[in-house]
């Protein structure tokens, strides 16, 4: 028989667990929190290596106290009564004399068969749509599936069963490597997902032998994906509590003008791709559509547990935790640019750029400075992009770059999905997008 993943979550005894937890969080402003995970990951690698599919799961908890602005977290590789007591334990580092009786936790194995049909039928798809953009092509495709259970019962909150599925595609050649992520593989999605992936090596080749662009300012047009990797690394990162923090109390940026009167930017884990959508936090809380920016002011910076019990204006929701062995953070999950009113980006642009995507971008804290890179791109000619140019760098203040934005499309596009590394934690962020306008900042190689 098989068992779903939801299952054994969906049976915790939630009553039993936070009676538990409320005897280590005993003292005012105390918060405790159990944290349940399942988590899988599929992977088919390239065809020069091993073949067939390669299958990677776990599972645990962890125990979290936060206690006057210090949080202990101890993280066990098993999910049973006697891991979620030496946990208890080792976290509140003394038991009361008389505790509540511990809650029994049935928790059954994996038994699902392996099975990740769209993942082996993909490959086919992806060659076949590269060998109609350029024959002349060679890459290498590896695929991973990830799904994730989880289950957060804390001792003021309680949520219920979360799910995450999706997939990476990472393709390299010659030229380098090309990822992508999505959260289907059905049908046409797949259909899509291999087109995309396809074309991002082709537009690579094509520009490899480009010169960058010769330093300069003028117009730069940004297309969805590049967008919301700017918007990401830019303004999510900067509105983090914990990097807030650094220059003094997070609060002090609410209502802060950072940038354009364009900008309407929200961060809402509720809304992202099927398949990621959230209603809870990685910390039991309920997500919000929390506004980032509006028309360029800061209304609320992303905030978890421990930022908001220690402020009365920001609200939690933001927090996640890469597994249960990370401490929650303050992180975006999915952002969402509202459309502007610009119908053509490239007007009165002649001798501008424009960049689709964007390969890594980076905020320095300390100073504000900000630094977006970007593989490859175009000149812009008789209002559209012409001739490619090579790789190419964005610098900018931050404040100076967000004020820079002179026009915002009227079209969003699913897009800016990508890996975010803060701190050593992996997580997946997405984004919806249009493209965006600037002007006067400085781009060179």
């Amino acid at each position: 028989m098989t068992v779903d993943p939801t299952e054994p979550l969906n049976q915790l005894d939630v009553r039993g667990i936070a009676r538990a937890l409320s005897q280590i969080a005993d003292r005012p402003g105390d918060l405790a929190d159990a944290f349940f995970e399942r988590a899988e990951v599929v992977e088919l690698p390239p065809e020069t290596c091993s073949p067939g599919l390669r299958m990677r799961r776990e599972e645990g908890l962890a125990v979290r106290l936060l206690r006057g602005g210090n949080s202990w977290l101890a993280a066990r590789d098993r999910v049973d009564r006697d891991s979620f007591h030496d946990a208890l334990r080792r976290t509140a580092r003394a038991m009361p004399r008389a505790p509540y009786p511990l809650p029994d936790i049935e928790w059954p194995r994996w038994s699902q068969p392996l099975e990740a049909a769209e993942v082996q039928e993909f490959p086919s798809r992806f060659f076949e749509a590269l060998r109609l953009r350029d024959t002349e092509i060679s890459a290498r495709l590896s695929i991973r599936r990830f799904h994730r259970s989880l289950r957060v019962v804390g001792s003021e909150v309680s949520a219920g069963v979360e799910t995450e599925s999706f997939y990476s595609l990472e393709a390299e050649s010659q030229e380098g490597r090309r990822g992508l992520l999505v959260t289907s593989l059905i049908g046409d999605d797949a259909q899509d997902a291999a087109k995309q992936l396809a074309a991002r090596l082709s537009r690579a080749r094509s520009a490899r032998d480009a010169a960058p662009p010769d330093e300069s300012e003028g117009v730069v047009v940004l297309g969805p994906a590049a967008t919301a990797v700017l918007l990401h690394e830019a303004v999510a990162h900067a509105l983090e509590a914990d990097l807030l923090a650094l220059d003094g109390h997070p609060e002090g940026a609410i209502g802060v003008q950072l940038g354009s009167n364009l900008l309407d930017l929200f961060d809402d884990p509720s809304d992202a791709p099927t398949g990621v959508k959230r209603t809870a936090d990685d910390e039991g809380f309920p997500v919000v559509r929390r506004c980032l920016l509006r028309a360029g002011k800061v209304e609320q910076p992303l905030a978890d547990a421990q930022w908001a019990h220690r402020s009365e204006l920001l609200v939690a929701g933001a927090g996640r935790r890469g597994t249960r062995h990370d401490v929650p953070g303050p992180r975006s999950s999915h952002l969402h640019l509202v459309a502007g009113e610009s119908t053509d980006l490239f007007a009165d642009a002649e001798g501008g750029l424009f960049f689709s995507e964007a390969e890594r971008g980076r905020l320095d804290p300390a100073s504000g400075f900000f630094t977006l890179v970007f593989p490859w791109g175009q000149r812009i000619l008789n209002q559209t992009p012409g001739p490619s140019v090579g790789r190419a760098t964005l610098r900018a203040h931050v404040s100076d770059l967000l004020h820079a934005v002179r026009g915002v499309g009227k079209e969003v596009h699913v897009a800016g999905a990508g890996w975010c590394a803060k701190d050593g934690i992996l997580l997946p962020v997405w984004a919806t997008a249009p493209g965006i306008r600037l002007e006067g900042l400085e781009v060179g190689p």
